[in-house]
């Protein structure tokens, strides 16, 4: 039976402090001064020695332009193949876009941070025997655009371009 009753005087003292931190906030509040508006602290302002700030505007970082001299421009071309199993001639054509997009995306990650590339030659007897050559690419691209994109025949050829702020970039390459 203890158990219950340290339960009960538990919750009467949690009931307690809630009821006394709720009236302590109450308390304050009825003696605090509401803010008063704009208006009426300027026709204050002598009175009460305040001086009003006016902030700017939030202006969002990506919205913010950029002088046209700082513009770095980058521009890569991709080229897709249509695949043969495709469901309809409109698919084929797509697909083969995407892929071009895809791997203009890839050639602007080229220009803008380098590849990664591993080869390994095997010789034997004084020839040639395998040949590797892996690359590796990672890259955050954002805000490129499709500036030209032709499809003829199941081949497709997208030009893409990207504008960068070159002082940025500039730092980020310590140039």
């Amino acid at each position: 039976m203890t158990n219950h009753n340290n339960r009960a005087l538990s919750r009467a003292l949690s009931i307690v402090a809630s009821l006394y931190l709720a009236s302590a906030c109450t308390l304050m509040a009825a003696k605090s001064k509401p803010a008063p508006d704009l208006e009426q602290a300027s026709t204050q302002q002598e009175d009460t020695n305040v001086a009003i700030v006016e902030t700017p505007a939030y202006e969002n970082p990506a919205v913010v332009s950029v002088p046209e001299q700082d513009v770095l421009e980058i521009e890569a071309v991709g080229i897709g193949v249509a695949p043969n199993e495709s469901c309809s001639p409109a698919q084929a054509v797509a697909l083969a876009k995407r892929a071009a997009i895809i791997d203009a995306y890839r050639h602007l990650g080229e220009q803008m941070y380098g590849i990664k590339l591993n080869a390994n030659d095997t010789v034997q007897n004084m020839m040639l025997k395998n040949s590797s050559i892996k690359t590796k690419l990672n890259a955050l691209i954002r805000g490129a655009k499709v500036r030209e994109s032709a499809c003829e025949q199941g081949i497709c050829q997208v030009t893409m371009e990207l504008r960068l702020d070159g002082r940025v970039w500039a730092k980020v390459l310590g140039i």
